[in-house]
């Protein structure tokens, strides 16, 4: 059989091997969701005791911040999905979505 999961194709492959960059599983995101809660909480605060067009540009820029972020973690959720559904053909090393 010339065919296997791709995923368990990179797994078997030694650390030395130049396909294991080749066929890697996509980059996690990192949309450090932490840092968007403490920029919109300073927004907040900003808003309540000082400027409330700053305050709320800084709330804005925090949403935004963190809606691209969930953008990012929803692409990898589907490139990881499509990436574990894939075979490789051990013949001619050409990779297939199942």
């Amino acid at each position: 059989m010339n065919v296997q999961k791709l995923r368990g194709y990179w797994q078997d492959l030694p650390a030395e091997s130049p396909n294991r960059h080749t066929y890697k599983p996509p980059n996690e995101a990192d949309p450090k969701f932490w840092a968007v809660l403490l920029t919109i909480a300073l927004g907040i605060f900003v808003t309540v005791t000082d400027n409330v067009l700053v305050g709320l540009g800084i709330v804005a820029a925090g949403l935004v911040w963190g809606a691209a972020g969930a953008g990012q973690v929803s692409a990898y959720q589907r490139a990881l999905s499509t990436y574990n559904a894939s075979l490789i053909c051990l013949a001619g090393y050409h990779t297939f979505a199942a």
